[in-house]
């Protein structure tokens, strides 16, 4: 899980070097991409990168011969037999709800989906009258799958024409939907328990030229709800005075629901992602409502130039455990060599912020994340597990098609683990944890893209009883604008991580590469020294602060070969604050504590590489580090007062550092942390006879059993 990583501090280190190219072609062209971009005419190479020597590579041939070259992909006949060769790993979960067979002579675009309270399922979409292009005539519609109901109902228009005339043609479109509910302890509103709020945007269109991109025509935001779960709406009020501005030309809300706040001093609040142009700048902003949709306002808001290597749009937004505001936005830039532009190190196509006052402001500016695969597009996200709900772990889903530039193809629901730090990757070993999962068309990745036939586009997901989710998203066998279909997923068919129990109530996250072995107590975990790790839970409240503490546990190994993490918690840049590393080229165990003093390390004479069981333990009292290994005080060290916490939720690893790297290769038994320095006879009594009852325990692992998801 540490192939996609986010930096808390936003990239203030050293970026990380270029990998190499591993399948060079023809030139790919360098163009900028929008919502309506066709795929690129036939002949085009895809460049793909190896990003790691643990991680098989990516190969993927020349879409077609050169005598195709002339004709756009979407255009492709059906009878050509790549329809009939797609493969569909869920069609049986998977039902059309809107079909294009026309594209691109009018198209249906731009999913979102909510879930009523009623447990009714709205799946809304534009409906682009004459042809595919952005701001051309289009109404906004809806399909409903009423509560209990196996059957979706009959298309209906939400959005359409002008507010006096809705026979005029005229651009309705955009739809980003959000149940409103009346929290415990939030601002007063007038809106029901209930309510779905519809925000959208609006611009007019030349009758004369109906199906044309009426790029200059200014947008304005509007606001639409239902009362009854969905079955009617209200008409359109313009949010033009709350979060226009008569500056700006092009406008847009979503694509994709916008979500209401759970925690902290601003629960109830609903914020959504808003995306602008004014003259020749473009903006990115966010806008909330404190009263259920009564009064909006302009919230956390960037403009910026466009630059080669960052253009922001259309943001996903998703509320963290902590309370913070988690910002996921498209990004825009496509310029450079062919191999940079296939590189996601080098030009990454997702970019992030964070808001820690509910949106109104942003705590650190926009950042590229690099080593996301994903080509330039929208990309949905939703919180799936939280463990400040009772959840076991934490779990936040996106999807996007999964190659780093054009055509948009193997689309793929890829985890976070860690409240997006780190997120599953798209080229490791096939079903594995640490790889997300391709929802259409094989995941083969040495097929061409015409044996694919696995175009995807833009989505939207949902939340289903007993922690399913619901996945509306555009996807075709020749073009991405072909069909929107909605797909039901559980457990069983994501990349779910094992776990294994973490006595103070939750779970740790097991992933490949782990099993079970005789232990110094009972069982112990193995690790295979390429996949596996444990990640421990996620807490609000740290495991080590700015106090002292005691970090303790049994490891046997006797590779040689390589350094190897036994422990890493938080840092930046895969450099942790708190690390215990066997490092048995240097013929020692290492301790290191970070603080704002810098780092302080404490290193045992040896490196206790000789197959048998030894418990190391590090400690921090008043300022000093020592390191003790069978029970006896091999190394200590003064100057490490003060917070090893980074101020942003980072995670604690067993068997790798934080980027991945050093993977353990030995088995380790009963891991401990305690929020105090453990006196000789405490750390004694742990070591000797495995005490359960000294004072101070925040996190203890068994390692006794590794449970399988879903089991």
């Amino acid at each position: 899980m540490g192939v996609v990583r986010r930096d808390p501090t936003h990239l203030s280190g050293p970026r990380r070097p270029a990998p190499a190219v591993r399948r060079r072609g023809g030139r790919a062209p360098h163009r900028r991409l929008t919502p309506g971009s066709c795929p690129p005419r036939r002949g085009t190479t895809i460049v793909t990168t190896h990003r790691s020597p643990r991680y098989r590579a990516v190969l993927i041939a020349a879409l077609v011969s050169a005598t195709a070259a002339l004709l756009p992909v979407q255009n492709a006949p059906a009878e050509a037999g790549v329809a009939g060769a797609t493969v569909d790993p869920f069609r049986h979960k998977t039902t059309v709800l809107y079909s294009s067979p026309n594209v691109p002579s009018g198209c249906y675009r731009i999913p979102a989906t909510v879930r009523a309270v009623d447990g009714s399922l709205l799946a809304f979409a534009e409906r682009r009258l004459h042809t595919c292009a952005d701001k051309s005539n289009m109404n906004v519609v809806l399909r409903r799958l009423p509560a209990g109901a196996t059957e979706w109902l009959p298309e209906q228009t939400v959005a359409r024409g002008e507010d006096d005339d809705p026979e005029a043609p005229a651009t309705r479109g955009n739809p980003g939907p959000v149940v409103y509910r009346r929290l415990p302890g939030a601002p007063p509103s007038g809106a029901p328990d209930g309510r779905i709020l519809l925000m959208g945007t609006h611009n007019p269109v030349d009758p004369a030229t109906p199906g044309s991109n009426h790029r200059d025509a200014p947008r304005t935001p509007y606001l639409q709800h239902s009362d009854d779960n969905g079955a009617t709406w209200s008409p359109p009020r313009s949010l033009y005075e709350e979060l226009d501005d008569p500056t700006w030309g092009h406008m847009q809300t979503a694509p994709v629901h916008a979500i209401q706040l759970t925690r902290g001093e601003h629960a109830g609040r609903v914020v959504a992602g808003i995306n602008y142009r004014a003259g020749q700048q473009f903006g990115v902003m966010i806008a909330y409502t404190d009263d259920g949709g009564d009064t909006w306002h302009k919230g956390a808001r960037v403009e910026y130039a466009p630059v080669e290597r960052q253009n922001l749009g259309e943001l996903s937004l998703v509320e963290l455990v902590n309370g913070d505001i988690l910002v996921w936005a498209r990004q825009n830039t496509n310029a450079g060599t062919p191999e940079e532009q296939a590189d996601p190190y080098v030009m990454p196509h997702r970019s992030i912020a964070i808001s820690r006052d509910g949106g109104e402001t942003y705590h650190r500016g926009y950042a590229n994340l690099p080593g996301f695969e994903a080509p330039p597009i929208q990309s949905a996200t939703l919180r799936l597990r939280a463990t400040d709900e009772g959840d076991a772990y934490n779990r936040i889903l996106t999807f996007a098609p999964s190659v780093n530039v054009q055509p948009r193809i193997r689309p793929v629901i890829r985890s976070t683990f860690d409240e997006g730090l780190s997120w599953q990757s798209v080229d490791t070993p096939l079903d594995s944890t640490d790889e997300g999962v391709q929802v259409w068309g094989t995941n083969d990745r040495n097929t061409t893209v015409e044996e694919c036939a696995c175009y995807g586009g833009y989505s939207d997901m949902v939340e289903l009883p007993r922690g399913d989710i619901g996945l509306l998203y555009e996807r075709g066998a020749t073009d991405y604008r072909s069909e929107i279909t909605f797909v039901r997923l559980d457990d069983r068919d994501l990349h779910t991580p094992s776990t294994t129990p973490d006595l103070p109530g939750r779970s740790a996250l097991v992933f490949d590469g782990v099993t079970t072995t005789q232990g110094r107590h009972g069982r112990a975990l193995s690790f295979d020294g390429r996949q596996g790790r444990v990640q421990l839970p996620y807490r609000t409240t740290p495991v080590l602060g700015s106090d002292d503490f005691t970090v303790a546990t049994w490891v046997k190994y006797d590779d040689t070969g390589h350094d190897q993490a036994i422990f890493s918690a938080y840092g930046t840049n895969g450099e942790p604050r708190v690390s215990l590393r066997a490092e048995p080229g240097g013929d020692r165990i290492r301790g290191t504590v970070t603080t704002s003093d810098g780092p302080k390390s404490v290193t045992s004479a040896g490196a206790y590489a000789d197959g048998a069981w030894h418990h190391v333990a590090l400690r921090r009292q008043g300022g000093t580090v020592t390191l003790l290994v069978d029970g006896v005080e091999v190394a200590s060290a003064s100057g490490d007062a003060g917070d090893v916490q980074t101020g942003d939720p980072t995670p604690i690893y067993l068997g790798q550092r934080l980027d991945g790297a050093d993977r353990f290769h030995g088995a380790m038994d009963e891991f401990r942390v305690y929020d105090r320095a453990l006196t000789g006879d405490e750390l004694t009594r742990l070591r000797t006879r495995n005490t359960n009852g000294i004072p101070g325990l925040t996190a203890r692992l068994p390692m006794n059993a590794v449970i399988p998801a879903g089991a």
